[in-house]
């Protein structure tokens, strides 16, 4: 167990839930994105639930490395890594040079393979949020399909924030899990 603020925490995700705001603000200012942040967050909530029952000396600096790590990954995910490359490497480029000089199309469409996966995964969190408690469900899809802000769904619903946030984070971490098992199951 450990000491936080005076309590006593027995997981690392009370100790995310207790910083919350503070890595919000943290993950904020280094990224510049309120939603990468939220993003982030969140699953550095989800990994601390999954994280070892033993708790590190100091916690809080514990989970702040967690998320700064995230952000890291989220960085090279989405800017330079050999998946990135390798989606790059499927293009197909062709120059217009007669219309344009100097200026290359680009075709993006994903291969085959790509679209089947993609369907597959949306299969399996579909099947997932629709297994979810109803309100939790509604918070999710108002969330992620219309893409409001916690603290406008927290407004159109009459809860709090708080409440909010805990099924977003339920939500993501039950389709993580979805995802996880038929990763683990091919």
């Amino acid at each position: 167990m450990s000491e936080i603020a005076g309590q006593v925490s027995t997981s690392l995700e009370l100790v995310v839930e207790k910083y919350y705001d503070d890595l919000l603000l943290f993950i904020g200012k280094r990224c510049g994105s309120d939603v990468v942040a939220e993003e982030i967050v969140q699953e550095t909530w989800v990994r601390a639930k999954s994280a070892a029952e033993t708790i590190p000396e100091n916690p809080r600096a514990y989970v702040f490395r967690i998320a700064r790590n995230l952000l890291a990954d989220h960085y090279r995910r989405s800017h330079n890594s050999p998946e990135t490359y390798g989606r790059l490497s499927h293009l197909s480029v062709r120059s217009s040079q007669k219309d344009a000089p100097g200026i290359v199309e680009i075709d993006q469409a994903p291969s085959q393979e790509d679209v089947a996966v993609a369907q597959q995964e949306l299969r399996i969190i579909s099947q997932a949020v629709e297994t979810l408690p109803p309100k939790c469900r509604q918070v999710f899809l108002m969330y992620r399909g219309e893409e409001l802000s916690m603290r406008e769904i927290s407004e159109k619903l009459d809860v709090s924030v708080k409440t909010v946030e805990n099924h977003i984070r339920k939500a993501m971490l039950e389709c993580r899990r979805s995802l996880q098992k038929a990763h683990a199951d091919n």
